[in-house]
């Protein structure tokens, strides 16, 4: 196993690691570095891994500004349905701002049913 990719992101590493099976996007606390950390989703090649990676911190900078937090590989918050990084991240053509106009519209639909 060999890192080929790290972004330090939010206290944590978010790194691309070369493994048999292909490449891991995985996000570790810098805590316990020792740890290659959670696995979000795997890749055949190392450029998508990296995209990947790179558009993951883009999501999840944006999803703390809405209150939600990462847990497994899904970001959560009270009250809403959780949004799965790998599905999110096989979307190509979504983008940081499709992904604020998603949250904006959950946001307003939960503090209408409040």
């Amino acid at each position: 196993m060999t890192v080929k990719y790290q972004i330090e992101f939010s206290g944590s590493d978010v790194l691309v690691l070369e493994k048999a099976d292909g490449f891991h996007l995985t996000i570790r606390s810098r805590v316990n570095p020792l740890s290659f950390g959670n696995k979000l989703a795997v890749y055949v090649t190392l450029g998508k891994a990296i995209d990947a990676a790179e558009k993951f911190c883009k999501m999840y900078a944006l999803t703390k500004e809405y209150g939600y937090h990462l847990e497994e590989d899904c970001f959560h918050k009270e009250g809403m349905r959780p949004i799965c990084v790998p599905e999110l991240l096989e979307k190509d053509q979504f983008t940081v701002e499709a992904m604020r106009e998603a949250l904006e519209h959950n946001a307003k639909l939960h503090e209408a049913r409040r």
